[in-house]
């Protein structure tokens, strides 16, 4: 059985774009004395790395197409946040007045494409999601072990809505060195199991997004003590294709 240990990594300032997330991460690790592990995995807000990619959107300098227009007027929304969200989706699935629920261009079904507006201190702009979440994640695992010669599992997280549940919960939006999915072939009187499988970086996401409560300032979390599988699958394995999906 696994114990975890969750620790908040605070002191890490306000990101801006170019920042280096690693370099924040290493020094609250050196700053709080903690050893690290090869097994340690650490889980960051997508918001802070967002910020460091530069991931703004001036909203006034957004360009309106009549689809835009069309469906400002269906949600109340402004036109310009509307085209943000068409143009950082791959489909609509579903429109209701105050949201639309997008499958956004990283394949994950949620509220506005994932687009921000809070806790981004800048008036009028929003916040996209990172480019590439998996690739950011690899690069700031391969930071970490070049400093401490530690290979750390890395999982970017988001919060989303559930189908049918009030309230949010985080996800990975993407990961390295961890496997996402954990398969039991067993159950606990040894009988087989053919379709249990937990997405574990789902899990570890949600674990660490209590600690990341939203008017506090804690973006980062390390989690040590879970002895998971070392993989270079990243999220992307986690999204289901079309034609497995029954609800699309």
């Amino acid at each position: 059985m696994n114990s975890m240990n969750l620790i908040p990594l605070t002191g890490i300032p306000k990101v801006r774009p170019g920042d280096e997330i690693s370099t924040f991460i290493i020094k609250s690790i050196k700053r709080k004395k903690i050893k690290i592990s090869k097994n340690d995995l650490i889980v960051i807000a997508h918001k802070i790395v967002s910020i460091s990619e530069n991931r703004f959107v001036e909203l006034n300098k957004v360009k309106v197409g009549k689809r835009a227009i069309s469906l400002s007027k269906k949600i109340d929304k402004s036109k310009e946040f509307c085209q943000l969200i068409l143009d950082n989706s791959k489909k609509i699935i579903k429109i209701k007045k105050g949201v639309i629920i997008t499958e956004n261009r990283l394949g994950i079904i949620t509220a506005n494409a994932g687009i921000d507006q809070s806790n981004i201190n800048k008036k009028d702009f929003c916040l996209l999601l990172p480019l590439n979440p998996n690739a950011t994640a690899r690069k700031i695992s391969q930071a970490i072990y070049q400093e401490t010669g530690k290979k750390l599992g890395i999982i970017i997280s988001d919060s989303v809505g559930r189908p049918w549940r009030h309230g949010l919960t985080q996800i990975s939006i993407g990961s390295f060195g961890i496997s996402p999915i954990k398969k039991y072939k067993k159950d606990l009187f040894k009988n087989n199991l053919y379709d249990t499988e937990v997405p574990i970086v789902d899990e570890i996401a949600s674990a660490a997004g209590i600690l990341m409560e939203k008017d506090i300032g804690i973006p980062v979390v390390l989690i040590k003590g879970y002895n998971y599988m070392k993989s270079n699958k990243d999220s992307n394995i986690l999204l289901r294709s079309g034609e497995n999906d029954i609800f699309k």
